[in-house]
């Protein structure tokens, strides 16, 4: 190891060498050691790779779509309360299903049903059925076919719905 001194002294030297030459072939000193440099770019390369991790769409979200999609259709099922299970058998898997929903949307895997809602077709669903429905005085979604599914923001699956519209005036 060099004292700092030393050093001090070197880096004068360095600069007094410089002064020797015009401008232009001048070589400016590195702001970062070789040492620093390549622990710099480590950390760099580690950051990007987890970035690009993190923000494509397809990487590691497969799982978690399966899950949203297997979790709402038990939630689905449960909710309708067909099935042999008993009150209780019931009541424990329903808050089991929850509790992992839960799980899922604290991470950023965010569900969304779109029963009961207005459609209107600038909307980013994909109406896979336009039927007259009497008793409706607009568009609206009669039933979800496929949630939409949004991760951390970005949407990873469009969703999927049955449209009823008013039934058209006899001419």
């Amino acid at each position: 190891m060099t004292s700092p001194v030393r050093r001090r002294a070197h880096d004068v030297r360095a600069a007094l060498r410089q002064l020797r030459h015009p401008p232009e072939f001048r070589v400016p000193r590195p702001l970062l050691t070789p040492a620093q440099a390549d622990w710099a770019a480590t950390v760099l390369a580690e950051a990007e790779a987890a970035e690009a991790l993190v923000k494509r769409p397809g990487a590691g979200t497969d799982a978690l779509l399966g899950a949203a999609i297997g979790l709402w259709r038990a939630l689905r099922k449960l909710d309708k309360g067909s099935g042999p299970l008993s009150a209780a058998d019931l009541r424990q898997v329903r808050r089991q299903v929850h509790a992992s929903r839960q799980a899922l949307a604290d991470d950023g895997l965010e569900i969304q049903e779109h029963d009961g809602m207005p459609f209107d077709s600038g909307q980013s669903l994909e109406a896979l059925v336009i039927q007259d429905e009497p008793g409706l005085d607009r568009e609206t979604v009669l039933e979800t076919v496929r949630p939409t599914v949004y991760f951390r923001g970005e949407r990873i699956q469009m969703g999927q719905v049955i449209v009823g519209r008013p039934v058209p005036p006899a001419p």
